[in-house]
């Protein structure tokens, strides 16, 4: 709750800004003070702190960009110091926001050369000279940790624009080559014999037939064209208002998931059809590597979303000892099924560093999940949540948690504010099995996912956002 009322409704004075703390339960953030209480080694009272202290730092961030643009120049959580770090070009203009907080010393401020305003300024002209976009090589971000602006190169971009008539040409001229030699074929699919619905008795991220709504971290197994199975994850529930598609609910998870895939297999939870085929509507190429996937049918719609209430949530099923034991990313009880309820979704630029950030996943190996699809994770690997932290931002969102071939498309969300951040794309490392130490991932933005399928020709004109509410 509230401690006072907030400064968020009009401009400050230059001498008082209300209070605009926010107390946190306890029990709403338990995997995230796990994870500080393990990782920083203080108490589970200054781990609330800290996260008190995050979520105080999401309202400093808006009040500062309002009031004094021309002078704020970021933020990060310092979880070394159990600081907040707020840049300036001139540091005096804060104090009046600083001295709002509960505990002035819990942030210190440090001088830099230009302001957010500045470096967006040269993040869009940039972008207007380069064509930033979903198949651009170039797309520049801003970068609060330098105070500068980093023009990135997206290589695999470019090396796909020239790769892709060479190879067809290569295919024709080969083909033409063998003086009849070679005739194309079209490989059928074998049907696939999984073993359908497995029944726990609760709602596990595999397994989660009639145990309520679709939701964020259950498994999505999409079938290839070579006949095999694949698996990724759900990331959240996705409402289109306006448009072609009024009203329609969708699934998001990475769109990578669906690439190359010709086949009008449905894409199936736990051996049941749930989403239109393979394809929805899609991109594939890192920070815009996503797909909105529609139910195969109206009766899939209202049995794993429509009739159901509790449209918000990601499931909670965390993954700290036992096979998995990464001291870096710990969560909550053990193997147990709780339900995060999404109330809101975070821009990228409200991402800070040193943030706590939660996951997950359903990546998976046959030798540990026998009834259903190895997803490529090697034994040892276990599916559900885990925690860790925003290590940088740029064009996409960098974490140390730990994630495995069959995460991709999962959840990641902060439990300070119960938001909706981005879906995992991939990692930094070719690992298999259980969590090391060191790990490295990267997550596309959920405002660049939005963003981007509301402007989709393919959109049809409709505006997609991130179910937020139990009947949304």
């Amino acid at each position: 709750m509230l401690a006072a009322a907030t400064a968020l409704g009009g401009s400050a004075s230059a001498e008082t800004v209300q209070s605009f703390h926010t107390s946190l339960d306890p029990a709403s953030v338990r995997e995230s003070v796990r994870y500080l209480v393990e990782n920083y080694r203080v108490s589970e009272q200054e781990a609330l702190r800290r996260l008190e202290l995050q979520a105080d730092g999401g309202k400093l961030d808006e009040l500062l960009r309002r009031d004094r643009g021309a002078e704020y120049g970021g933020m990060g959580l310092d979880q070394d110091r159990g600081q907040l770090v707020v840049a300036m070009t001139r540091p005096a203009a804060a104090e009046p926001y600083l001295r709002a907080m509960p505990t002035r010393s819990a942030v210190r401020t440090q001088q830099v050369q230009h302001s957010l305003q500045q470096l967006t300024a040269v993040k869009e002209r940039v972008a207007a000279k380069v064509g930033a976009g979903p198949d651009a090589v170039y797309l520049p971000s801003v970068s609060e940790s330098e105070n500068r602006v980093v023009l990135w190169e997206r290589d695999w971009v470019a090396r796909a624009k020239a790769a892709v008539a060479t190879e067809t040409n290569t295919a024709q001229r080969a083909t033409a080559e063998e003086s009849g030699m070679v005739v194309p074929r079209v490989l059928k699919n074998p049907n696939a014999l999984a073993t359908p619905n497995v029944d726990l008795g609760f709602c596990h991220p595999l397994y989660c037939t009639n145990y309520g709504p679709m939701r964020g971290g259950l498994r999505l197994d999409m079938k290839r064209d070579d006949g095999t199975w694949g698996g990724c994850t759900s990331g959240f529930n996705l409402r289109s208002t306006g448009g072609g598609f009024p009203g329609k609910g969708w699934v998001l998870t990475a769109g990578h998931c669906m690439r190359t895939k010709t086949n009008n297999t449905p894409t199936q939870h736990n051996g049941n059809d749930v989403l239109q085929q393979q394809h929805g509507i899609e991109k594939s190429s890192y920070p815009y590597d996503y797909a909105a996937l529609p139910y195969v049918n109206d009766a899939a719609s209202t049995k794993w979303l429509e009739g159901q209430t509790g449209r918000n949530r990601v499931l909670k099923y965390c993954r700290n000892g036992g096979m998995d034991s990464n001291g870096d990313t710990p969560c909550g009880a053990q193997a147990t099924s709780v339900d995060e309820y999404i109330t809101g979704a975070r821009k990228l630029a409200e991402i800070k560093a040193g943030y706590v950030v939660c996951a997950s996943g359903t990546a998976s190996s046959k030798v540990n999940y026998p009834d259903s699809v190895d997803s490529g994770a090697g034994a040892g690997y276990l599916v559900g949540t885990r925690c860790g932290r925003v290590l940088s931002t740029d064009v996409g969102i960098n974490t140390d948690l730990c994630a495995r071939p069959g995460d991709s498309g999962g959840p990641l969300f902060s439990q300070a504010d119960h938001a909706a951040l981005g879906i995992l794309v991939g990692n930094q490392q070719s690992r298999s099995g259980p969590c090391q130490a060191g790990e490295l991932n990267n997550y596309a933005p959920i405002e660049t996912i939005t963003t981007d399928l509301s402007e989709r020709i393919a959109s049809q004109g409709s505006t997609f956002a991130v179910i937020t509410t139990p009947n949304g």
